[in-house]
């Protein structure tokens, strides 16, 4: 999802201020009572500690037209409209102790709902009446983690949630998720689904949602510097993994399971970002790099992988955004390739070609006052699916704006067009045939409601 950029842009206000920023907290922080995602949102006296709890609910309403609208199989069909929305809570504590030294804790919590299925839980997969369908959905947790900072050296978090690439990307614009719900990352593909283009950039749950350990620097004259590593592709978990030949652990270096042999392991990625002005003109740059290794395949795991694929390579990505704004005026691009198939997902080794990830999306936008507008347009040229007789392309066109009612309730309005295409994959009727439906197109309008609290 958009991370919700109107609390998440405040969130690099937490170490981009100055030299002792990365420790201090102001009662004026957007994302305070509201977001999950960064440093202490209200300022406790030394040794005592503030409780906070926040939320947001949004609700979409959508005009859509797709090509994948009707089954050429099972003659089924679409409404072009609809309504979607979800529900989203944040807990978290803040602390200081007499000597500085600041402490707590973060957690986000959303709802899965009925008709989107989580892992292990059968009863969510159906779709019924409104009351069945409202008991049938669940809580997950996102992000938990624990932090301890220092005017001196920064933040380190630890458990569940944002490395420096997705922290120093869902604080900007450079992605075009400001302006609206968030381009092809907002919230189209919540209610539309399939068809929609994929997202690369690495500020989504394959970055945010691995244990790992993470820190980020104070600021030096406008420059933070971050680091994390992660072991393993899983959030946390209770469960030990002292069972390798069974497959599926979280600590496992081999495994029996083709299925294992795609999950990302030793995570480990570097940032910078700068933010400053060049005479009146402001200025956020940011640059990053994710790498990793793979659970391995045993015998048994290599030779249940799919047809023409004999393996997965680690991820090696480099990221970066730089936007420049003058008199409310952005313009804006960031770019994100390398050794993956999508954000942060390993991508396999194929027989018959090769193709290591390019995306980048371009654009501009205005704000003055309670108002933002802004445009831009996303390419992602990768290998996809393994059965496919070509590389797959997604791409994606975003125009909206958003409007501030008053803090803590806006609503967005925004225009989307996008097209997936891959020769030889049919993403219409999975059992139809492989020559046909090779590209789906939509073009669909989104009104939306987001209140916070």
């Amino acid at each position: 999802m958009r991370n919700y950029l109107l609390a998440s842009a405040a969130l690099l206000g937490l170490v981009a201020g100055g030299v002792a920023q990365a420790a201090t907290f102001a009662e004026t922080d957007a994302s305070r009572n509201a977001s999950a995602f960064g440093s202490p949102q209200t300022k406790p006296a030394p040794g005592k500690i503030i409780v906070h709890m926040g939320g947001l609910i949004a609700v979409d309403g959508v005009f859509a037209n797709q090509t994948s609208d009707k089954s050429s199989t099972t003659t089924a069909k679409n409404s072009p409209y609809g309504m979607g929305g979800y529900f989203r809570l944040y807990f978290g504590v803040d602390g200081k102790l007499a000597n500085g030294l600041i402490y707590g804790g973060k957690s986000e919590m959303r709802t899965n709902f009925a008709g989107g299925q989580a892992a292990t839980y059968t009863g969510t997969a159906t779709l019924n009446n409104s009351s069945s369908n409202s008991t049938g959905s669940l809580w997950y947790t996102r992000r938990a983690y624990g932090y301890v900072g220092g005017d001196s050296w920064g933040i380190v978090r630890i458990g569940q949630g944002d490395g420096p690439i997705s922290l120093f990307t869902g604080g900007g614009i450079t992605t075009g998720e400001a302006y609206s719900t968030g381009q092809w990352d907002g919230d189209a593909c919540t209610i539309i689904g399939p068809g929609c283009p994929g997202w690369a950039f690495l500020d989504v749950g394959n970055e945010y949602v691995s244990n790992k350990i993470t820190w980020v620097s104070p600021s030096w004259g406008g420059l933070q510097l971050g680091a994390s590593y992660a072991p393993d592709s899983v959030g946390l978990w209770a469960n030990g993994g002292n069972t390798a030949y069974a497959g599926g652990n979280p600590q496992q270096q081999t495994s029996n399971l083709a299925s294992d042999m795609k999950r990302p392991k030793d995570m480990i990625e570097v940032a910078a970002r700068w933010q400053g002005n060049l005479g009146p003109v402001a200025v956020d740059a940011m640059a990053g790099y994710l790498a990793s290794n793979t659970v391995k395949g045993t015998a048994a795991g290599i030779a249940g992988l799919p047809a023409g694929v004999t393996g997965y390579k680690g991820l090696s990505v480099y990221d970066a955004g730089l936007s420049f704004t003058y008199m409310g005026a952005s313009v804006f691009g960031h770019i994100n390739g390398g050794k993956s198939d999508g954000a942060a997902t390993p991508m396999a080794t194929l027989t018959v070609r090769k193709k290591d990830q390019f995306v980048f999306d371009v654009g501009a936008q205005y704000s003055t006052g309670p108002y933002t507008v802004g445009a831009s347009y996303y390419q992602f040229n990768h290998q996809g699916a393994a059965s496919g007789t070509g590389n797959r392309v997604d791409q994606g066109m975003s125009v909206g704006g958003q409007y501030t009612v008053t803090p803590g309730f806006d609503v967005f309005a925004e225009y989307l067009w996008g097209k997936v295409a891959q020769n030889g994959v049919n993403f219409v009727d999975s059992n139809g045939a492989a020559t046909a439906n090779n590209k789906i197109t939509t073009s669909m309008v989104i009104l939306t409601g987001l209140w916070r609290w």
